[in-house]
C-alpha cells in the first residue's frame, strides 16, 4: 500500500498510464489508505486519556464553574481554549456524556469524524418511535332525523248520536247530577232549539 505522502502519491499517478482506468486504480488505493489512516488516528484521538475526552472533560469542569448554563469567556480564555471553536468544545462535551454508551457500542474504530461518532450515538440515545400508519376513517352516514307526526291534526272519527249521549251521560254522572234533572234540562234545551230552528212563511201581501 503507498505511503500516505504528496510526493509519493504524485509520483505513482505520474508512472500510471494515461488512462481513466490507470488512474483511477491510483486513487481508489490511495482514498482506502487515507480512510484507514484517518480511522486509525481518530480512532487513537477517541481515547480515554486522548484529545476529545480530555478536552469534553475541561470543557464540563470550566461550564461547571460557570454555573453550568454557560461557559464564562473569562475562564475559557484563562484555560485557553477560547481558540478552539465552540462547536468542537460542543461535541467533545458530548463524547464524555455519551462515553460509556460509545463503549458499550464498540463505535470508536468504525468513524473517521466526531459528527459522525455523534450521529450514531444519537440513533442509539433517541431511537426513532415508527408511528403506527392512521387507518382511515370511513365517514359516518348521516342519522336521519325520526319525522315527529305526533303534532299533525288526526283525523277524529266521525260520532254517532249514541256516542254523544254516552259522553253527556258521563258528565251527568261526574257532576253528581240526577238523570230526572237531566231529563228536564235536555227537554228544555230541545224546545228551545226546535224553537229557534222554526221555519216561519212571509205573510203573503194582498
Amino acid at each position: 500500500m503507498p505511503k500516505s505522502t504528496s510526493n509519493n502519491f504524485a509520483a505513482q499517478l505520474a508512472s500510471a498510464n494515461n488512462t481513466v482506468q490507470a488512474k483511477g486504480l491510483v486513487l481508489s488505493q490511495w482514498d482506502k489508505s487515507i480512510c484507514k489512516a484517518d480511522k486509525s488516528r481518530f480512532k487513537a484521538l477517541c481515547a480515554k486519556d486522548g484529545f476529545w475526552f480530555s478536552l469534553g472533560e475541561i470543557c464540563l469542569e470550566l461550564l461547571k464553574q460557570s454555573g453550568g448554563n454557560r461557559t464564562d469567556s473569562a475562564l475559557l480564555k484563562d484555560a485557553h481554549l477560547h481558540t478552539v471553536a465552540k462547536q468542537r468544545r460542543k461535541e467533545a462535551m458530548d463524547f464524555v456524556r455519551h462515553f460509556k454508551v460509545i463503549e458499550d457500542n464498540k463505535l470508536i474504530g468504525k468513524f473517521a469524524s466526531m459528527k459522525d461518532l455523534l450521529k450514531a450515538v444519537d440513533t442509539i440515545v433517541n431511537p426513532k418511535v415508527e408511528k403506527e400508519p392512521k387507518v382511515p376513517v370511513e365517514p359516518e352516514a348521516p342519522v336521519l332525523a325520526i319525522e315527529d307526526k305526533s303534532s299533525e291534526a288526526v283525523p277524529q272519527s266521525v260520532k254517532t248520536a249514541e256516542d254523544l249521549a254516552l259522553e253527556v251521560l258521563l258528565q251527568v254522572e261526574m257532576n253528581n247530577i240526577s238523570i230526572a234533572d237531566f231529563k228536564i234540562a235536555i227537554a228544555n234545551a230541545i224546545g228551545m232549539l226546535e224553537e229557534n230552528n222554526e221555519v216561519v212563511p212571509f205573510e203573503m201581501v194582498g
